[in-house]
């Protein structure tokens, strides 16, 4: 399979140029915003030996009206917020219920990935998915057969989606009366494995996509998908799959619907909804019209945000953003972008060219994405926001632009507490990893957003700045400024090649 996937790779680079700065135009400042304190989640269990006090991964809500926010850390706990904030409880440990469930201490891509309440969790009691949840966990137990496997040169870990159902959705605790395990993958790699979980909010009772589980899976790990998982159709890794998580015919432990992108074609696995993604550890909604965004991490030049569609396929490791690559161990891209399966362009991009002109000096990955849908920020309406892992800068597109036939340009959102301008690396930045935050996004039933990292577990709520304050007198240069020009900035400096999340 891999040499069948360098050769088109080699073919869409030959004859073309390299492209040195692929989005030229810097990203333009923008709005201003506010942020509060929320809270600060729990430790992480187990030892601390990378500075970072916990390994928060995702913030969502329950979908009832109690407003809670469920905190997953990827040592193995979720704990639950009041909309209050302050400092959460713990809900549920899956190290007591699962003990095969492993979170390597050197890999920060395993351990509990993500979670997903069932739309009906907290609903009707007579109405399957009352009291279900799901998780995306990593196990060191390799010896179960897996489901689905990839290509690679061995196994790593599996895997593996559980299903727990609970006495009380609305207890303080999750007390399980069942769980059972549903999808269970054989990783070939150690990184770029487990993403996301989720149902599509805006689905209604009764739909074709209500009660269907999407799960996102990188290339399966190593630079450049060397082992060709990602357009590899009986590969379950550089995808998005989805599936049905209820119990099928004949003791089957999920099915596979009927109207994904890919069933019923022989040639192909069925759980898969969309293919050729690299590192897609986030996807959303946009609840106002129903499209889902995905958020996959770049190799060496792009970061880009895509529009789901069943049966698409953005073209990883063929091109990377709306570029044409070349062999797997190319970091280059080319100016010929490579369609020969039409692919499907990014709706959003930004280059690292981005971060050395800011004055960062490690590469960094797009990490959330959510269209804004609360009330609270009206500069924000109709706007859809990422977040950049490393250097923890906050992005923004306008959905208007996004539907021309090119990628929206990003603008950035800079922030103030407390009446003074800062940035996620002066707050929470952890001085053991070159102040890299680890910065993610959630969001709670209105709509609302929050930022989160793991060095000290800080949660925060993103509101509207009424007034633009004032610089403190002798108020150091905390803004991070995408403007090369601004005193802020350091002079662009390529920095050294190292490995990617």
């Amino acid at each position: 399979m891999t040499a069948l996937l360098l050769a088109p790779l080699l073919a869409a680079a030959a004859g073309a140029a390299v492209v040195t700065n692929p989005v030229p135009a810097p990203i333009a400042p923008g709005i201003t915003l506010r942020l509060t304190p929320f809270g600060q989640s729990l430790p992480a269990p187990g030892t601390q030996f990378d500075g970072f006090r916990t390994h928060i991964h995702a913030l969502k809500p329950v979908p009832d009206a109690s407003g809670r926010l469920f905190i997953v850390d990827t040592r193995g706990t979720i704990s639950v917020a009041s909309t209050a904030g302050g400092t959460p409880r713990l809900w549920f440990d899956i190290r007591i219920a699962v003990p095969s469930f492993r979170a390597w201490a050197t890999n920060g891509q395993a351990g509990l990935m993500s979670f997903a309440f069932h739309p009906n969790f907290a609903g009707n009691p007579g109405t399957p998915g009352y009291g279900i949840f799901y998780t995306i966990d990593t196990s060191a137990d390799t010896a179960g057969t897996a489901t689905l496997a990839g290509k690679g040169p061995g196994i790593n870990h599996h895997n593996v989606i559980h299903e727990f159902r609970v006495v009380d959705p609305a207890a303080a605790t999750a007390s399980l009366t069942a769980q059972r395990e549903v999808l269970r993958i054989a990783q070939p790699r150690g990184d770029h494995g487990a993403g996301n979980i989720a149902f599509n909010p805006t689905a209604a009772p009764g739909s074709a996509d209500y009660g269907k589980l999407y799960i996102s899976l990188g290339d399966g790990g190593g630079g450049g998908d060397p082992s060709g998982n990602a357009q590899d159709f009986t590969s379950p890794f550089g995808k998005i799959l989805r599936i049905d998580p209820t119990p099928g015919a004949g003791g089957a432990a999920y099915t596979i619907p009927a109207d994904n992108g890919f069933a019923g074609d022989p040639a192909k696995l069925g759980e898969i909804w969309a293919a050729g993604l690299r590192n897609p550890q986030h996807f959303s909604w946009d609840a106002a019209t129903g499209q889902m965004l995905i958020a996959d991490m770049g190799q060496s030049q792009l970061e880009e945000v895509n529009i789901g569609v069943a049966g698409s396929n953005y073209g990883w490791p063929l091109r990377e953003g709306s570029f044409a690559r070349g062999t797997s161990a190319d970091p280059d891209v080319y100016d010929t972008p490579a369609k020969p399966g039409g692919f499907l362009d990014p709706v959003a991009q930004f280059d690292h060219e981005e971060l050395l002109r800011s004055g960062e000096y490690t590469l960094g990955g797009i990490s959330s994405v959510f269209a804004y849908t609360g009330t609270a920020i009206p500069e924000l309406v109709g706007k859809v926001v990422v977040s950049e892992l490393v250097s923890g800068r906050l992005l923004y597109y306008d959905k208007r632009a996004a539907l021309l036939n090119q990628p929206a340009p990003f603008l950035e959102i800079h922030i103030s507490k407390d009446g003074r301008d800062t940035n996620l690396r002066s707050l929470d930045g952890n001085p053991l990893r070159r102040q890299r935050v680890d910065l993610r996004l959630g969001t709670d039933n209105a709509g609302e957003l929050y930022l989160f990292s793991k060095t000290y577990g800080n949660i925060y709520k993103l509101g509207a700045l009424s007034a633009l304050p004032k610089p403190a007198p002798g108020s150091p240069c905390l803004s991070t400024s995408a403007s090369p020009a601004s005193p802020c900035a350091a002079p662009p400096t390529r920095p050294p090649a190292h490995a990617r999340q």
